[in-house]
């Protein structure tokens, strides 16, 4: 499958790596690999990488930050890497987040390619070039836009994830029944699915790279969700769910009729066994007007109508000001 200009592979296991390692000339390379995978997976992934540098770094949000990257960086140089070398990132979305920014910014851009080994990893983080890292709080605010050179994607990583790690990347899966024609209650492939996200996430990116206009629809349930993780330390589609079901209650309130929308959102958490917190939209406003996606204090919120979603552009003063008048 071809994603824009990154080609992805779709492997039932690992063997097919030497042909992978092949098809993008990677000779010399430095594998940058998150802690949990690496104990996992180190004597597999050495029958295909002889020799290889690893960089391991810690897993977990709380290293997605610059720090992480000024080591990794430093790693790389007193390994000499060149211009003509390849990273390679191993591990899940804060991997693939700190390895691509890493690659955009080393010699001003360097080849790199992801072998993502979390469900959410595969259907969202690794496609789309958004790489980046949080800083002060703010998730995802220093960055740049840089594409992978390829992706293997490999089912069997997913057979060692923990059960809330499953949890998250469905929370992304489930993102995408609202971005379009997905009857995800049909589909129980777990293959299938993640081929389907891909396909939907593509669309987006190609009309709209960096991020100006459609693609923004692709953070559904982001910008209540980015706050939640953060503050109250829950994983990225743990939080994502979270945010979803937040702007759905917004956009009641809003007099928005959204509610064939949650039914069915309410079916997809009853398939997959996920239970929500259910947090207060109200507490976090404050909050979301902090976010990225804000320009001149005009808020870009992603809002789903019959089974759609679209950009909804208010200000902070007039969310409250609707909200009150309403109640």
């Amino acid at each position: 499958m071809q994603f824009n200009n990154t080609i992805i592979y779709f492997e039932e296991n690992l063997a097919k790596l030497t042909k992978f390692k092949q098809e993008f000339n990677l000779n010399k390379y430095f594998i940058i690999i998150d802690n949990n995978v690496y104990n996992i997976y180190k004597s597999e992934l050495d029958k295909f990488f002889l020799n290889a540098k690893y960089i391991i770094i810690p897993s977990g949000e709380e290293h997605k930050n610059i720090n992480t990257v000024f080591k990794i960086i430093d790693e790389l140089l007193e390994e000499n890497i060149t211009r003509g070398d390849t990273i390679i990132g191993i591990g899940g979305g804060v991997t693939s987040d700190i390895v691509g920014f890493v690659a955009s910014i080393v010699y001003r851009g360097i080849k790199h390619v992801i072998i993502p080994t979390t469900l959410l990893a595969m259907v969202d983080a690794t496609m789309g070039g958004k790489c980046g890292v949080d800083y002060k709080g703010r998730k995802n605010i220093i960055g740049s836009f840089y594409e992978p050179k390829g992706i293997y994607i490999c089912p069997l990583f997913l057979k060692t994830l923990s059960k809330e790690q499953y949890e998250s990347g469905l929370g992304e899966v489930i993102k995408y029944r609202y971005l379009a024609d997905f009857p995800l209650l049909e589909y129980n492939d777990i293959i299938e699915i993640i081929k389907k996200c891909i396909l939907i996430k593509k669309e987006y990116v190609e009309d709209d790279f960096k991020d100006k206009g459609i693609r923004m629809c692709l953070n559904l349930g982001h910008t209540f969700g980015h706050v939640i993780e953060l503050k109250h330390n829950l994983l990225h589609g743990l939080a994502v769910l979270e945010g979803i079901d937040m702007i759905f209650n917004l956009e009641i309130d809003l007099g928005f009729s959204v509610y064939k929308e949650q039914k069915y959102f309410k079916k997809l958490l009853n398939k997959y066994n996920i239970t929500l917190k259910g947090y207060d939209y109200r507490n976090y406003i404050e909050d979301i007007y902090g976010d990225k996606k804000n320009f001149n204090g005009i808020l870009n919120l992603v809002f789903v109508k019959d089974f759609k979603p679209f950009l909804y552009k208010i200000s902070k003063d007039e969310l409250y000001d609707k909200i009150n008048n309403r109640k």
